[in-house]
């Protein structure tokens, strides 16, 4: 029969306390679900979240933390954990945000390296282990700077919105990597030509008569619509026809009722090179609500079907000539520019700021400088 430790004083040793943690079902590492493990009162406790997806089991702890450990009067930042700063946030946030998987992408890797830290113990030399860790970790090789400095600004608003809502009694700061230099990787109008053509299928399937939509094909008008018009992923992909108003040739891409953030979304003119493929749409595909979908459904994302039309027209997918989404609205915005366009009539077209464009697009105009280089 095994002894139970004792102290000096003959009573039984109680188990320190640990802050939860989120692990695998002990009894079935394997296959089972994720399950909440803490030590409290000297006694292991465990919560099952009832799923055994990582992702969903995440939001989960955050919740349930927030629910269960919410102090009753702010604490010191010694005594409030970062996780459970990063979790308040989380569950504050992940519903008004038009892109919680981004977020939460950020935030995993601020969990796992912070798990058993109180934000007390934030500091410059922790902060540089955190970003030396990230960059020789082999998942995230090749990180960039933009990256953790968009973790550690979900770390450093976490602190705060603790600090707002009376979690701890003052806020730590965080030391954020500089600001990179932005992307700025356009498409020629041969490169964007390739592209569109590699994403086009040739082939019209029929079913009953009737043609049907391709593997591919909302990919095309998901590049034409960004190449044309300059705005973001997220704007092209909710755009529903309700919004386009073909007898003004207005796309209205903030209608009234749609929660608003700090990226703008302009009203725009319809350019007339897309609103022929638009109409051919639309036509073909008279039910859908959203502009752009597959087989009738709205997409969420276009990541896979556009990294594999990139591949497929030799352009780059690495580096700092990589080829993503948002290049589109660069391609757009550069266009713009090197035709001349007023640029005061682009920015309220693109929904960009005058000095944004300025800064990273103004060197294309056929005026830039043109005073002080003639009067040279």
């Amino acid at each position: 029969m095994g002894t139970i430790p004792r102290s000096i004083y003959g009573e039984s040793r109680p188990r320190k306390p640990t802050p939860p943690r989120l692990a695998r079902d002990r009894k079935r590492l394997a296959e089972g679900n994720w399950y909440i493990y803490w030590t409290e009162g000297g006694r292991s406790r465990e919560h099952s979240t009832g799923t055994g997806d990582r992702d969903q089991a995440e939001l989960y702890f955050a919740e349930w933390k927030l629910r269960r450990f919410r102090p009753d009067r702010a604490v010191e930042p010694h005594e409030f954990y970062v996780t459970d700063a990063v979790s308040h946030y989380l569950a504050k946030r992940f519903d008004d945000v038009t892109d919680p998987e981004r977020l939460a992408n950020a935030a995993k890797p601020i969990i796992r390296f912070f798990d058993g830290y109180a934000v007390g113990d934030i500091n410059d030399v922790l902060i540089k282990e955190y970003c030396q860790k990230r960059r020789k970790s082999r998942r995230d090789k090749g990180l960039k700077d933009g990256t953790l400095r968009r973790e550690l600004s979900l770390l450093s608003t976490a602190i705060r919105r603790a600090e707002e809502d009376q979690l701890i009694t003052r806020k730590i700061t965080v030391r954020l990597p500089p600001k990179p230099e932005g992307r700025i990787r356009f498409l020629t109008c041969d490169e964007a030509l390739r592209l569109i053509r590699v994403s086009r299928s040739f082939d019209t399937p029929l079913e009953d008569g009737v043609p049907t939509e391709s593997k591919t094909e909302h990919l095309t008008l998901f590049l034409r619509i960004g190449l044309l018009t300059g705005q973001r992923k997220e704007a092209i992909l909710s755009l529903r026809w309700s919004d386009i108003d073909f007898h003004s040739n207005i796309i209205y891409w903030n209608p009234v009722g749609r929660r608003r953030t700090k990226k703008e979304r302009p009203s725009s003119r319809l350019p007339a090179r897309l609103k022929k493929h638009l109409l051919c749409r639309r036509r073909r595909f008279p039910v859908d609500e959203f502009v752009v979908t597959h087989r009738g459904k709205s997409l969420q994302n276009v990541k896979r079907a556009f990294r594999t039309a990139v591949v497929a027209a030799g352009l780059e997918t690495e580096g700092d000539r990589k080829v993503v989404p948002h290049t589109l609205r660069h391609t757009c915005a550069t266009w713009l520019m090197q035709q001349g366009a007023p640029k005061w009539d682009a920015c309220g077209f693109l929904g960009m700021t005058h000095e944004t464009l300025e800064k990273n697009y103004g060197h294309h105009h056929p005026d830039h400088q043109r005073g002080a280089a003639d009067a040279i």
